[in-house]
């Protein structure tokens, strides 16, 4: 004579998934997130409401609009307004612009002395500050490798490397004659190649 218990036992030994008191199998997780559409193997890419509102026009302007909030652009009025009311913004990436278009070295070099005048903070642009690098002012190369080194601490420097960064520490690093900028240009190579 097997008890209640004894066949429950049985039927688990036997590979038979009792569900408890209810004899019903129960779902794995997988099976559940199956259900519901959100297994690991869904992606966005899969579901094609999604696509189709990652390829409408205002999507588009509102990716376009948050990607130039943060990566220094053009914002759209409306948020120029909220963010830029004095158009600092929009001034300083013009100042910049300016500085990429000087005739030659001599000019680069007082635009560069004005510009940090004008604009002592200087902004996230990894292809700007590696430009300052090259002035002769050891001012401004102190101010370019402190704010390189900043970015590079906060994440921010290793997607969007200009590949003359390295060949310009290396040069400090041999011709600077200051031993602490030396150093820092160093450290900052360094931890740029790891």
């Amino acid at each position: 004579m097997t008890s209640l218990w004894g066949n429950d036992m049985a039927r688990d030994r036997d590979g038979d998934e009792g569900g408890g008191f209810s004899g019903k199998r129960n779902k794995s997780w997988r099976e559940i997130d199956a259900q519901r559409g959100k297994s690991k193997s869904h992606s966005r890419q899969d579901d094609p409401q999604q696509q189709r509102i990652e390829r409408s026009a205002s999507y588009t302007r509102y990716k376009q609009a948050a990607d130039s909030l943060f990566t220094g652009g053009e914002l759209p009025e409306a948020l120029a307004k909220a963010f830029d009311p004095e158009g600092k913004r929009k001034a300083q990436k013009e100042a910049m612009l300016k500085l990429r278009e000087m005739p030659d070295r001599k000019a680069w070099v007082e635009g560069v002395a004005e510009y940090l005048e004008k604009y002592p903070d200087l902004p996230e642009d990894p292809y700007f500050l590696d430009s300052l690098l090259d002035h002769p002012r050891d001012r401004v190369v102190d101010k370019s490798l402190a704010r390189l080194e900043a970015l590079n601490d906060e994440g921010k420097l290793k997607a969007k490397l200009p590949k003359s960064l390295e060949q310009r520490l290396k040069s400090l690093e041999l011709t600077s004659m200051d031993p602490d900028v030396q150093q820092r240009a160093k450290a900052l190579r360094e931890k740029l190649r790891a």
